[in-house]
């Protein structure tokens, strides 16, 4: 009998002959990305030009030198709160309303209010709890005051208004939710 190789030798060649492959191909790919990097310009930094006659030379500022004064800091973002301001955020504020009262089906049209007898039956109960008595004196004391408010004044009465609408939204949504 002629000796056979066992399968063990033969896994062992077929494990090396891929070995040997997968070197060739690194090692070819390796010569042609090298040869590329060779043939390649290389790159000149930017050179910066000085300043042309006539521009003026900035000093670079640090933190270190900066005098924070807050009476001095400026909101450019903020807008300029005028007179009827608080009309038209009131007014968007009751568009909020309706489209909540309109989401949780309780709009009715043919109604004067525009809302459903127990939506309005709703209201009238919240009103009358002493927590929301108390923010809409604080709400009417805030407009009566508006016309004579500096910008300061007026944004601030517009977040506290602004935080007041959006309690009273979230917890009507939750007392509305509460009567179906």
């Amino acid at each position: 009998m002629s000796p056979q190789p066992s399968p063990i030798s033969r896994g062992r060649f077929g494990l090396l002959l891929g070995l040997v492959f997968t070197l060739g191909v690194v090692l070819v790919g390796l010569r042609f990305l090298g040869r590329r990097a060779e043939l390649a310009a290389p790159v000149a930094k930017p050179m910066q030009a000085p300043p042309a006659k006539g521009q003026v030379r900035v000093k670079l500022r640090s933190s270190a030198s900066l005098n924070l004064d807050v009476s001095k800091n400026v909101r450019p973002d903020a807008p300029e709160l005028g007179a009827k301001d608080l009309a038209v955020f009131q007014a968007k504020a009751g568009a909020k309303f309706r489209a909540l009262v309109e989401e949780l089906g309780y709009a009715d049209e043919s109604r004067g209010s525009g809302i459903s007898k127990s939506a309005e039956e709703l209201l009238e109960k919240l009103g009358s709890e002493p927590l929301w008595e108390q923010l809409g004196s604080e709400i009417n004391a805030l407009a009566r005051a508006w016309p004579g408010a500096s910008q300061e004044e007026r944004q601030v009465a517009i977040d506290r208004i602004s935080a007041i609408y959006d309690e009273s939204l979230i917890e009507l949504r939750r007392r509305l939710s509460d009567l179906r």
